[in-house]
């Protein structure tokens, strides 16, 4: 499959969900990807690990503002996906993409930031995920049910970290009889803190 490559010109966070390649598991949405850049609080050299990358979309957001990326997706097809979108933007050789469950990788960096897109197996992902996770550093979940919310506020809690909770409800507007109308989405929480010392 050839891939045309994009050139995308901006630095400001929130590609438009268009220039993605769409894998089964779906596609982060521009505006929360930005929200998730932003709780991140990156300069721009940080070592970010995102765990669940599905279509890779978060990993290029980091990866374009100069973060070294390590992205782990255990589905092969969104793996592929998340290929062919790191070609797309050029990025097939600044982010190291890995095929597997987090909760069974073995890691050798330790990471400045870490986002959890795929929140299956959460805890045992989060446990070796946490391991790797710098004193300092910043921990982001997203997660779309409610069982989720309750678990990665659990799981944050047992390692010393103090989540905060946003929720965020995004409405679009489209054509309805020739006005405007807003069609809403299904709400997005993301689950963040910071850890606090070395000994969590």
């Amino acid at each position: 499959m050839r891939v045309e490559k994009l050139n995308w010109e901006y630095i400001s966070s929130g590609i438009p969900d268009s220039l993605f390649l769409r894998s089964k598991a779906g596609l982060t949405r521009e505006e929360v990807r930005a929200i998730i850049v932003s709780k991140a609080r990156v300069r721009g050299n940080e070592r970010v690990l995102d765990v669940g990358a599905g279509s890779g979309s978060v990993s290029i957001e980091f990866a374009l503002l100069g973060c070294d990326v390590t992205s782990v997706e255990k589905d092969r097809e969104n793996f592929e996906i998340a290929r062919e979108n790191l070609k797309r933007f050029g990025l097939e050789d600044k982010t190291a993409l890995i095929l597997g469950d987090m909760s069974e990788i073995e890691l050798s960096d330790d990471f400045d930031v870490i986002f959890f897109g795929g929140t299956d197996n959460l805890e045992k992902s989060f446990e070796n995920a946490f391991s790797h996770l710098k004193a300092g550093g910043r921990v982001i979940i997203a997660a779309v049910r409610l069982e989720t919310v309750v678990e990665a506020i659990n799981v944050l809690k047992k390692k010393n970290i103090t989540p905060e909770i946003l929720n965020i409800c995004l409405n679009r507007g489209k054509d309805l009889g020739g006005k405007t109308a807003l069609a809403p989405s299904y709400p997005v929480f993301l689950i963040y803190g910071e850890r606090r010392d070395e000994d969590s």
